[in-house]
Order: C-alpha cells, then structure tokens, then sequence
C-alpha cells in the first residue's frame, strides 16, 4: 500500500439499510453445532500444492447486498495433519467498513468439510473450523455466507479527504480525546460503494490463513496498512453484473449473459472492482521475449489520465523486471479505486488500485485540507498553486482583509498573514509532492507485484519488510527512467521530507521494525517505514556496491517469489554475496531498522522550519514530536 500523510483516523460507523435483509449484523462468535461426523477426503482426491478456490458470488447492485458460496480446496502435507483450519474475512475487521464488535459487514450460515456439516466460530475477521476428525489429504472446505457492502459518500477529493477530512489535529487543536480514539485498523476505504465505483477488494471472501510451523496465523489484525496476509492460490469466481457495468479483476475475465467468470493462478488474493464509469486504454509491452498487456482503467470524470496510467505502469514493469526478475504474468491493470484515510495506492495481484483523488488536479487535492481551515485568502493561495503547479512549489500568501479575524489571532501571530504564510508553505510543500503522487503511487504499487505479491511476508507483524523495499524501488524507477537528478529529488521529496514532516507531526521516530499496531498513528507508521527504513537500502547499496546488491534481489526474488520471506531473509542474502561485509551490514540494519536516529542521520528539513513557524504562530500549541522519541 502507498500511505500518504493522515494524522486524522477517525472511527467511522455505517447504519445499513436493506430492505428484506439483515439490517445490522451483529458481530462476536456464531456457533454451529451438528452432530460432528468423521470426514475424510474423497480416495480419488489428488494432491494440490496451494489453495484452490471455487467461489460463486450473487450482488444486489442497487441495495449493496451479497450472498456467497466459497468451496476452498486445502492442500494437506501428510507431514503436517490438520485438525482445524483457519480463515480470514476481512471485511470484518475492527475499522474496515463500518465493522466493530457489535456490527459486521460479513456472516457465515453454514461451514461444510468434505460435504458434512461441522463445528465452526466465527469471531470478528476470524473464522476457526473445526474438523470431526485429523485430516491427512487435501481437504475441501466449503463456507455460504451473506453481507453486504457499506456506502460511502464520493470522497471530496485531495489532501483533505486523504488526511481523514479534518487535519486540525496537526495545529494542536480539536478535542485530544477523539483524536486519540481509533478503530483497531484503518478504514482505507477498501471495501465500500460510492455512487461510482464499488469496491470490494480482496476483503469480499474467506481467505485461509497462512500455515508455518505446524500453526495458522490467525490473530486478528490489528494495526495500520495493510491486513492481508496470504498463500499463493488459484481462483475461479462467478458473479453476475448487470449490462453495462464494467469489472476490473485478475487474470482472465470473460461475460456472458450478464454472467462474469475470473478465472486467475498463482494469486495470493482476488480483488474486484466495478463501475458503470470504468473506461478503459491498454498497451501491449515486452518483457523478456513475452508480451504483457498493461490496462488502466478509471471513471469517465478521470479518463484524461489513462495514457499517462498506462505509461507509468508500463515502464515500472520493464524496469522492475530487469532489475529483480521478469514479472510473469501476461497482463495488469492499473484501476481507479474509492481510497481515504491516508491511502493513496493498494496493491493486489496482478493489478493495483489507486486512489480517485490522485486522479484529480492539485488545486481539488488540496481544497479539502483549505475548507477544514477555513482561512481567507485560501482561494488565491490554490490558485497560485495550479499556476506554479511543475514550478518550485514556492508560494507567497496575499494579503489579508484588514478586519479578518482566525488563525492568525491564535496565540498572539496578529493578522491572518502569518496563517496563511505557514499555509503557502505547508501547501508548496504539498504542492511538489502532490504533483509527482500519482507516478510516485502507481510504481510504488507495481512494485509489490515484486515485494508482497511475489516474495510474501506478513504486512502486520513487519510491515517493513515489504513497504520499504517497495518505496525504495519506487525511488529506483525514477533513476532508471529519468536519471540520478530526479531520482535525488523524488528521494528528497518523497523518502526524507516524507520523514521529516511525518515524524515531527507525528510523535517522532521510532524503530522500523515494529508491529503495524506500534505505532502512534499514520503519519508516524509513514514516516518510519515508507520514509526512514526505505533509506536503509541506500546505504546498503553503497555499502556491497551495485553487483552485489543488485544481484541479491535477484536472487531474493528468485529464492522467495511464490514463498514467505522473514524480516532477515533478504539480509541473509546480500550477507552471502558480500561475507567480508556481514559486519558492517548488521550494524547497517541495527542502525536504520532497530534504533531511532531518523532525526540525526536524515535531518528535519523542511519540516523544522515548518514546526518553528506553527509554534509561533499558535504559541506552542501541542501535537508534534521532539525528536527521536
């Protein structure tokens, strides 16, 4: 995922109104109890190496209602028999769409293994399946289930809408109590309907937990980022979709009748989004002696922005492809997506979502974050930015009415001038940022097709392991296509300021190699791993040199693509190739990852002058970190 400032997280709770279905579905544990009996797989079953799921999906397009049947092959090794088996709903994790412990968006009605009935609990986001009896061959589980899908409003667009629509917190003001109040995982608006686009994600169906070491890792997430965790898999999906609506999954879609089959390998999810505005524009690239047809999709309001997609996610394959090893599909897709709460981008095999807002002109990025502020004057300022826009970002604030009363009046800063000073920079800042996003997200996010979709990890647990290997190949993407001049500036502009601004509005630095759940809030969790831990990789580069290290992500991926990577696997790596160095990577990593010397090695930047100034002017109002925390 690409995270974008977002100091704001607020609870978001949805009343759900369908007519002749489940008005609030409550959450907790669902029990069912039959008589168990002893199951046992088919003698003809054969061997599987990964989950193999058979999912027919039905959608009341107009009232946001689903019912589902998920049949889920699960392979067995002889080594490892199974009693029980673990899977994932996501839609139904504390935060995501409105769901809480009284609320869900997701409900089982029955669990069957091998084609009996059996015990089964469903808690939250975790459903626990019991079996009659061990099992020691592939099993098949099969789960019906209803939902629905949760309404949100179109997002207004732009900064404020990213930051959670009210960025007051990072002038010290607002109620410190709701501010700290927080659902347990972020609502990135992942799974959600806006009247343009719904988006159901990867978070629509049981997804079976990941099995290591004789275990399922199934502890409910918990955290920022991104939630899922998963095996490869194969998948075959029906659903229904009315004429004229347009969906956008992996792999190979074919309709008929007003009947969709996805038909996609090798996958660790199976997202889906669709849209009565999706167009389309595709280009067809090689990558080694292989085509890929490259397709972005995006709603009618946005389709000046295909070309520009499609050609941003073209070269990132082609670059990323020979640098670590060639993508091995034979088609993506880049689709405009409902993102908020600090997501700009979300990756999912074979495809990326990015958010509408990066879609849109800057001065409507940035119109949500002037009306929370409510400043006069804040019209010329957004005019004076879409005139600079592709300039140095600089802005001068104009002069404000006389009798104007409002920020500048906070803490002694006298007219409003000084207010809207901070504003022009915070906004010229935002500005240059703001300008490169939407290419800044998109090859962050083809990126993961390397880093979590093809080599895996747990996003919650090392969050780092994948985000900061990816906002560093982001980096890498633009030296390759533009040059070293720009790649320094978007690692200036992107990696350090992005750490230097997240870490003072934050709550400081903190080590990289936390838990998700660790850290204080979005802009923190940004600043460490997207900003401070993507640096790591810099300075191991110039550590072993290109050979090397550019030959262990080759072999990282190589070694891991299709696997579970650790936090120390790719270390293991560049260790081997460089032994004589091994020394000086270790200290490298404690370093950058372990500890908390953001602040030293990579400086405040702009972000010290920018704290200075809100200090003065609101008198030491509080809400930003001092140091490395």
């Amino acid at each position: 995922m690409s995270s974008s400032f977002a100091p704001s997280q607020k609870r978001r709770r949805f009343a759900f109104v369908a007519a002749g279905a489940l008005l609030f579905i409550g959450a907790g544990s669902a029990i069912i109890n039959p008589q168990p009996k002893a199951v046992a797989a088919p003698a003809s079953a054969t061997a599987i190496d990964r989950p193999q799921y058979d999912l027919s999906l039905k959608m009341d397009w107009q009232l946001l209602t689903l019912s589902a049947n998920a049949k889920i092959a699960v392979p067995v090794s002889p080594a490892d028999p199974i009693s029980d088996a673990s899977f994932f709903l996501f839609a139904n994790a504390d935060g995501v769409g409105g769901a809480s412990a009284t609320q869900q968006n997701l409900v089982v009605d029955d669990v069957l293994v091998n084609g009996q009935k059996v015990l089964w609990n469903l808690n939250g986001p975790v459903l626990k399946v019991k079996f009659a009896a061990p099992q020691s061959r592939d099993v098949q589980v099969e789960v019906r289930y209803h939902g629905l899908v949760p309404r949100s409003a179109a997002e207004a667009g732009g900064l404020g809408g990213m930051m959670g629509g009210d960025i007051s917190s990072l002038f010290g003001m607002g109620d410190p109590a709701e501010q700290q109040a927080k659902a347990k995982n972020t609502d990135y608006g992942l799974y959600t309907a806006t009247p343009q686009i719904v988006s159901l994600g990867s978070f629509w169906s049981p997804v079976l937990a990941v099995r290591q070491n004789g275990k399922w890792a199934d502890e409910a997430p918990s955290g920022l980022g991104d939630v899922a965790y998963a095996q490869k898999s194969d998948y075959r999906v029906i659903l229904n979709a009315p004429v004229g609506m347009t969906v956008v999954a992996p792999g190979v879609i074919t309709s008929v009748d007003g009947r969709v089959r996805i038909e996609a390998d090798n996958v660790r999810d199976c997202a889906i989004l669709a849209s009565r505005q999706f167009i389309s524009k595709s280009k067809t690239i090689s990558i080694g002696q292989r085509p890929v047809v490259v397709t972005a999709y995006a709603t009618r309001e946005h389709a000046n922005r295909l070309t520009e997609c499609v050609d941003i996610a073209a070269s990132a394959l082609q670059i990323y492809s020979r640098r670590f090893g060639a993508y091995p599909f034979g088609e993506f897709k880049v689709v405009e997506a409902p993102m908020k709460s600090g997501a700009g981008g979300m990756e999912y095999s074979r495809m990326v979502g990015i958010a509408s807002s990066l879609y849109e002109p800057m001065s409507k990025q940035l119109g949500g974050m002037m009306t929370s502020l409510n400043l006069p004057g804040a019209d010329q300022l957004l005019a004076q930015l879409d005139q600079d826009a592709g300039g140095d970002g600089t802005l001068t604030a104009p002069a404000a009415p006389a009798d104007a009363g409002g920020l500048g009046d906070l803490g002694g800063g006298g007219a409003d001038g000084g207010a809207l000073d901070m504003v022009g920079g915070i906004l010229g800042q935002q500005g240059q940022m703001l300008d490169s996003l939407l290419e800044e997200t998109i090859a962050h996010e083809v990126a993961h097709q390397w880093w979590a979709i093809g080599v895996g990890s747990n996003s919650q647990r090392d969050p780092w392991v994948d985000e900061s290997l990816t906002n560093w190949s982001s980096m890498l993407y633009f030296e390759d296509r533009y040059g070293k001049e720009k790649a320094e500036q978007m690692r200036e502009l992107h990696l350090k300021t992005s750490f230097s601004m997240g870490s003072a509005m934050g709550g400081g630095d903190r080590a990289a190699n936390l838990p998700s759940d660790a850290y204080t809030n979005n802009l923190q969790y940004g600043a460490v791993v997207y900003g401070k831990a993507a640096l790591f990789y810099d300075h191991l580069r110039a550590l072993v040199g290109d050979a090397v290290f550019f030959g262990a992500l080759h072999d990282y991926f190589a070694r891991y693509n299709d696997k579970i990577a650790g936090p120390s696997s790719l270390r293991a790596i560049v260790a081997a190739r460089a032994p004589g160095k091994k020394p000086q990577i270790e200290a490298l990593y404690k370093r950058w990852i372990e500890e908390a010397h953001g602040n030293e090695d990579i400086g405040a930047g702009m972000a010290g002058d920018l704290t200075q100034m809100i200090g003065n002017l609101f008198g030491g109002a509080g809400g930003f970190g001092d140091g490395d925390g």
